[in-house]
């Protein structure tokens, strides 16, 4: 390169050097350096007023919902951001069946989580309170409720319970005489056993425990995925089997021997399911049978 063409590029190099140093402070942080802060004063763009979102206010009264063809207790709940079980122990029609749910039914809808009950005799605040595991002072002061200090609510009257729980835990049923199945739980038959439906499914509690009808040896506990949810199939070495499903969990794996009255796993709504219920199906040689046929008289 000719020593005027060096010189020139040393010219060129040199002036970049210094731009780039005389913008060093300007591109590195300063450390310790605090955010600009925006003038309220300033001439900066922001969005109108009624363009920013704002929450909705919190509900703070009970509402009567009609039910829409395609809705569910899950549904319906997450719409108002409930859960299933408030739903269940405001409206004691579904408490016990939550298969009760029909078109055009009407549900009380809490602005809260918890329960809508009826005061019966006998009833106080503290005895409510320890049913639903919440403070007597959390019904008292719940606005709703309009109790004055040391009054007791009046038999016939309603009250909300803010965030109360209730466990229920039916007990096992017991064996009959005569009869070699047992019913899995203590429940309310929801739909029997017809040419579209070869099983007999029982309304229960949510996580309300599923007792084995007969002893055998468990040979699946998994999802289906066919519309059953969690199911839990049970063998009896006699070539017939007993289907439990829409489980919520198994408390047996395959391989395990149950006896009759052991526990298989806990009511759900997995599945293709409308609510908390067990389907039961017994089948013989692979062939549905009606349960009722082997079942005592009532669960």
């Amino acid at each position: 390169m000719p020593d005027d063409h060096r010189r020139i590029a040393r010219a060129l190099l040199c002036s970049l050097l210094v731009l780039l140093f005389a913008l060093l402070p300007a591109l590195t942080p300063i450390v310790g350096a605090r955010p600009i802060e925006l003038d309220t004063a300033d001439d900066v763009a922001l969005p109108p007023a009624g363009l920013l979102p704002v929450a909705p206010p919190p509900r703070t009264a009970i509402v009567t919902y009609r039910v829409q063809p395609g809705d569910s207790l899950w549904s319906i709940a997450a719409d108002f951001d409930l859960d299933v079980d408030t739903l269940r122990w405001s409206n004691p029609e579904i408490a016990q069946n939550p298969d009760l749910l029909r078109l055009g039914q009407e549900l009380v809808i809490l602005p809260v989580r918890g329960a809508y009950v009826t005061v019966q005799p006998g009833d106080t605040v503290a005895r409510l309170a320890e049913r639903w595991g919440v403070a007597p002072a959390d019904i008292r002061s719940y606005p709703l409720n309009a109790l004055r200090e040391g009054e007791e609510p009046r038999p016939g009257s309603k009250l909300v319970i803010p965030h109360g729980r209730r466990v229920i835990a039916p007990a096992p049923p017991a064996p009959a005489a005569g009869y070699t199945y047992a019913w899995p739980i203590r429940g309310v038959v929801t739909q029997r056993y017809w040419a579209e439906h070869r099983a007999v499914d029982l309304g229960a509690p949510y996580g309300a425990k599923v007792y084995a009808a007969r002893a055998g040896r468990c040979i699946s506990a998994s999802w289906s995925e066919i519309g059953y949810g969690y199911l839990v199939i049970v063998d009896h070495g006699d070539g017939s089997r007993a289907y439990y499903s829409h489980l919520k969990g198994a408390w047996v794996q395959p391989g395990d021997w149950v006896g009759r009255g052991d526990l298989v796993g806990e009511v759900g709504s997995t599945g293709n399911s409308t609510g908390p219920h067990v389907h039961f199906e017994i089948r013989i040689g692979g062939a549905p049978q009606n349960p009722l046929d082997f079942l005592p008289p009532a669960p």
